[in-house]
């Protein structure tokens, strides 16, 4: 576990409020990697993936960005355009979390650790 990872556990036990916002950011980031995945998979550019779903490009970068949380339907229609379908599954706790995690999730969160240099680790774990 990175020490970004570790900060966030610790976090989230500290404090409910930050633990529920964090669920929501790590799922929104869960879909924008598995957005992006199915584009690179396919090799489509953003435009292109916008273009088959009949949508935007607007709309397909604010999932990847994390900035919107689309709707089932939304997410439906996208897979349809590319020959997919949308799977949505159910899991308990972290061990089901980590199942769903992928290796970009933990590459991102390892060039992030890499990046900060240690007085910013400690900035960042102290409170103000």
């Amino acid at each position: 576990m990175s020490w970004i990872e570790e900060y966030a556990a610790q976090r989230c036990a500290e404090s409910k409020e930050f633990a529920e916002v964090y669920a929501q950011e790590c799922e929104k980031m869960d879909l924008a990697m598995a957005l992006v995945g199915l584009r690179d998979e396919l090799g489509l550019t953003q435009k292109q993936l916008a273009h088959l779903a009949g949508k935007p490009q607007s709309t397909i970068a604010r999932i990847e960005n994390g900035t919107t949380s689309p709707t089932v339907g939304l997410l439906t229609e996208i897979a349809t355009s590319v020959g997919r379908t949308l799977e949505v599954r159910f899991s308990s706790g972290e061990a089901g979390r980590a199942s769903l995690r992928t290796a970009e999730r933990a590459t991102t969160l390892s060039t992030m650790d890499n990046f900060l240099a240690p007085a910013k680790r400690e900035a960042v774990a102290q409170p103000a």
